[in-house]
């Protein structure tokens, strides 16, 4: 593998801001607004929209070189005034780029100014909530600031919460990497086990809109605000993955909600332990309906078992998402012999081999955090890999190296069908299974095809 480590060489990861945007996006009526250049607005966009195919509104401040020397303030108030007037929207999401960053904008003393010079108040009934979060793109990464942005709404909107009024609800907060398909899953889940619940962020909608007769300004959907604000109240709060969910830990700390944190719930023992604490929260037992989705995953393991044994996987993207997937896929008696975070995480390789210890000793992985394309692209030709598993920016190495490409993740801009693609619960589990079951067959299919034999100029005399 490259010793080439001094510089990041295409990066596997996305910017902090981009990571904002999911996590403002699923809030009912809500707007962002990027402190920073129009380019950062512009790339955001057409990220989101290719990978989507929705389109996606990001309002920027337009800092330009005088911004940069004489500070951003005007600019920020003006674009905060401009996203008011045209939009209307409960919630400003005020995200800070780069050059907001390095030049030492007080964003929050700026919005300050701007609600006072603007009559604008704080109150979650009848105002507009600016709420700021900084996301500097030169540090971390979209998974950074997802979660940092999550922390900064359930901050915001439960910080006026003086005495707890039980409201027999769940708190759900899962991860940046999950499709309008998974939060359709986890709500219908969550529905049927518990009952009443509040999932942050609900991207089910925003994401993945119907076509209206009229097109909205801000796309319907969305979590809405009184349910964010009544966060405090729940009776548990569940963070789903192994990485420090800071509003679920917020919410524990602040407000007493007891905080559960569990796997991602992809595959069947993850998918378990979901269960497993919804059934301990709720004190009912698992419906038929999904006694019986699991028994049929089981069914497909059986099915497949015979084509998925052994086949050498290489899995890469956010810290979550991989160890999710390689979880399943030892499960399936695959061995993913590479397992690569994209994304810079403390506890990904001790997970990743506690995972591996417990499930399958014998396999032999390499496991690599917070790496480029270009180290992974190194990787993938030492282990020689069956298949790759990420999202489509592997194209290039899939190509190169011949090895096929599942795509699962953000982003996904060369396939369509991104927003409905289901990966958790039993009945993602089972998609996932036909999809890599028949991207594998499909493969040897190809391996098979030889091109006809051209014959000499003689014999075809």
């Amino acid at each position: 593998m490259t010793e080439r480590n001094y510089v990041t060489v295409n990066p596997c990861v996305m910017c902090q801001p981009m990571g904002s945007v999911l996590a403002f996006k699923g809030v009912e009526n809500s707007m962002v607004l990027m402190h920073g250049s129009q380019g950062c607005s512009t790339y955001m966009r057409l990220h989101l929209a290719h990978h989507f195919r929705e389109p996606v509104d990001i309002a920027s401040s337009a800092l330009s070189e005088r911004g940069a020397v004489y500070g951003g303030s005007e600019n920020l108030k003006k674009g905060l005034k401009n996203v008011i007037e045209r939009y209307n929207p409960k919630v400003i999401g005020v995200a800070t780029t780069c050059m907001a960053e390095t030049i030492g904008d007080d964003v929050p003393s700026i919005i300050k100014e701007f609600r006072e010079e603007n009559g604008i108040g704080d109150d979650i009934s009848k105002d507009v909530l600016i709420i700021p979060v900084s996301t500097p793109s030169y540090n971390g990464s979209h998974v950074n600031g997802y979660i940092k942005a999550l922390d900064a709404i359930v901050r915001h909107m439960t910080k006026e919460t003086q005495e707890k009024t039980p409201n027999g609800k769940v708190n759900i907060i899962p991860g940046e990497h999950l499709s309008p398909a998974d939060i359709r899953e986890l709500k219908q889940t969550v529905s049927d086990m518990v009952g009443p619940y509040t999932l942050l962020p609900d991207i089910s909608d925003t994401f993945d809109a119907p076509i209206l007769d009229e097109l909205p300004k801000i796309a319907c959907g969305g979590t809405a605000i009184p349910d964010i604000a009544d966060m405090a109240n729940s009776m548990a709060s569940i963070g789903l993955g192994f990485s420090k969910n800071l509003p679920v830990e917020y919410l524990a700390e602040t407000h007493g909600v007891p905080e559960h944190n569990v796997p991602m719930p992809i595959g069947l023992m993850n998918t378990d332990q979901f269960f497993e604490a919804l059934s301990d929260i709720s004190g009912c037992e698992v419906p038929d309906k999904y006694q019986n989705e699991r028994g049929r995953l089981l069914d497909a393991m059986v099915d497949v078992h015979k084509y998925l044994y052994g086949v050498r996987a290489a899995v890469y993207g956010d810290p979550e998402k991989v160890i999710g997937l390689v979880t399943f896929m030892l499960e399936l008696g695959m061995y993913p012999v590479l397992a690569v975070s994209s994304s810079k995480s403390l506890d990904f390789c001790r997970r990743m081999e506690a995972i591996i210890d417990e499930i399958k000793p014998d396999c032999r992985t390499t496991i690599l955090d917070g790496v480029d394309f270009d180290t992974l692209n190194d990787a993938v030709r030492s282990v020689r890999p069956d298949i790759l598993v990420g999202d489509s920016n592997g194209k290039y190495i899939s190509q190169a190296e011949n090895i096929p490409l599942l795509r699962i993740g953000l982003p996904i801009h060369d396939r369509v069908g991104a927003q409905r693609l289901l990966m958790v619960g039993y009945r993602g589990a089972m998609e996932l299974i036909d999809r890599i079951t028949n991207t594998i067959l499909e493969a040897k299919e190809l391996e098979c095809v030889k091109p006809p034999l051209k014959m000499c100029s003689i014999c075809e005399g």
